[in-house]
C-alpha cells in the first residue's frame, strides 16, 4: 500500500540516501534529476515547495516534491519524482505516481504540470500513460507536460 509522508526530522536522512544509481552511491546530480538533499534544501528557501517521502507497506521507496503557490492553488507543478533503484521495475513508480495525482486532486488541484528532461524517456512514458500532454514549452532541454484533473 502506497503512503505519502512529508519529509521531516524522522525521515530526512533516509530520504537523502535514496538514489537512482545502481551502485547505491548518492551524488549531487542523479541520472535525470538533482539528489533529494538538494531538493529538500531548495524547499527550505521556497515555502511553496513541498518535499514528500513515498512509502510502500511502510518501506521508504521514493521521493517527490511539488510546487503549489497560494495565489494559484488550483495548479501544482511536480518538480521531482523518483523511485530508489532497489524498487524500480516493480510497478511501484506507477502506483506511487497515481497516488500522488489522486492526493493532489483531493487537495483541490485542477491542473498538474510536470517538467521532464528530454533524455528521461522512462518519465516521459509514465506521464503520457496518465494522459499528460506535451505543451510545447521547452526550457533548458526540459519539456513541460500538463494534465487536467
Amino acid at each position: 500500500m502506497i503512503r505519502i509522508k512529508a519529509v521531516d526530522a524522522q525521515n530526512i536522512f533516509d530520504v537523502c540516501k535514496l538514489t537512482t544509481h545502481q551502485n547505491s552511491i548518492c551524488t549531487t546530480m542523479e541520472k535525470h534529476l538533482y539528489c533529494n538533499a538538494i531538493s529538500i534544501a531548495e524547499a527550505k528557501y521556497y515555502p511553496e515547495m513541498h518535499p514528500n517521502a513515498i512509502y510502500n507497506n511502510n518501506v521508504l521507496i521514493g521521493f517527490f516534491m511539488y510546487r503549489r503557490a497560494e495565489n494559484q492553488a488550483d495548479t501544482a507543478t511536480i518538480c521531482r519524482f523518483m523511485i530508489d533503484y532497489r524498487f524500480q521495475h516493480k510497478g511501484l513508480g506507477k502506483k506511487a505516481f497515481e497516488y500522488v495525482l489522486r492526493g493532489l486532486k483531493i487537495q483541490g488541484v485542477k491542473k498538474v504540470i510536470l517538467i521532464i528532461g528530454n533524455a528521461n524517456k522512462a518519465a516521459e512514458k509514465l506521464c503520457l500513460s496518465f494522459g499528460f500532454q506535451l505543451t510545447g514549452k521547452i526550457d533548458n532541454k526540459e519539456y513541460c507536460y500538463e494534465l487536467e484533473l
